[in-house]
């Protein structure tokens, strides 16, 4: 599937596409056909997106809803949409864990804490998960360490 970013943002512009929400680097807006589109607002947001995708492209886990394509820029990333859940502890339930120090310390999050140095932290939030096909899976995971150690400062 290749997708024509001139036609998506001008459908943005005209507002054919649904926002879904904001984070301190990106907006995202559904795009009606099973997919989402984030669009970055800083350099933070590019960084995040490049993330994504890098981790994506290299993942076989199923743990993240995968990226479909970016921009050559990194400034616009296309996504499977998930449907969002309610609760986290749907996701606790998939990991078969009952509070917030199992889940992160199962096997999946540590691999992948250790293979993408990712910061578990943001996974215990409902908004990071969405479902696809039945499952958790991962929807926010472009806030790395070294993300984080560029361009933001605690």
């Amino acid at each position: 599937m290749t997708i024509d970013f001139d036609k998506v943002m001008l459908n943005i512009k005209q507002g054919y596409y649904k926002y879904i929400g904001s984070g301190s680097g990106r907006k995202a807006f559904d795009l009606g056909n099973g997919y989402v589109l984030k669009i970055a607002k800083n350099k933070a947001g590019i960084a995040q997106n490049k993330a994504e995708y890098i981790i994506s492209d290299n993942d076989h886990t199923k743990l993240f809803a995968k990226v479909i394509q970016v921009s050559s820029d990194f400034s616009l990333l296309i996504m499977q949409k998930a449907s969002k859940i309610s609760d986290i502890l749907y996701v606790w339930k998939y990991f078969n864990v009952s509070n917030r120090d199992e889940f992160l310390k199962t096997q999946e999050l540590q691999e992948i804490k250790k293979n993408y140095r990712l910061l578990l932290g943001d996974f215990c939030r409902k908004s990071s998960w969405g479902m696809i096909d039945g499952k958790p899976v991962i929807i926010d995971y472009g806030f790395t360490r070294e993300v984080v150690e560029k361009h933001y400062s605690f």
